[in-house]
């Protein structure tokens, strides 16, 4: 049917555009979109493992460690707040420039916990 639009649970459709403000989100089911008169974009929930790699990072002593972790990060999308908050830093970007985003983040975090 022209104007319905289906994702599934691992998706999240965001709807823009007339009579939308702000976006309406939709993790997972079916909305009606105004052809030409609304967007719809969809991003990705599925869950993103990232190796958190740190190499030669002094502690406080003065000792350089190397530290490896394993992220496993998801956005929850029965949390609203999350939800808005992810679709305002990655609706847009592929997979590979959100994964480079959030390792930044994680990497800083772990030279943070590594030299205090």
């Amino acid at each position: 049917m022209p104007g319905f639009e289906t994702c599934g649970p691992n998706e999240c459709m965001v709807i823009s555009g007339c009579c939308r403000s702000p976006p309406l989100l939709i993790p997972g089911g079916r909305v009606f979109v105004w052809p030409y008169i609304q967007r719809l974009q969809k991003l990705s929930l599925n869950a993103i493992q990232l190796i958190v790699d740190s190499q030669h990072v002094y502690t406080k002593q003065g000792v350089p460690v190397t530290v490896t972790g394993v992220a496993q990060v998801k956005v929850q999308a029965s949390n609203r707040d999350m939800l808005a908050t992810a679709c305002q830093q990655f609706l847009g970007k592929s997979e590979s420039v959100m994964k480079n985003i959030i390792l930044q983040t994680l990497v800083s975090g772990q030279w943070s916990i590594c030299c205090w």
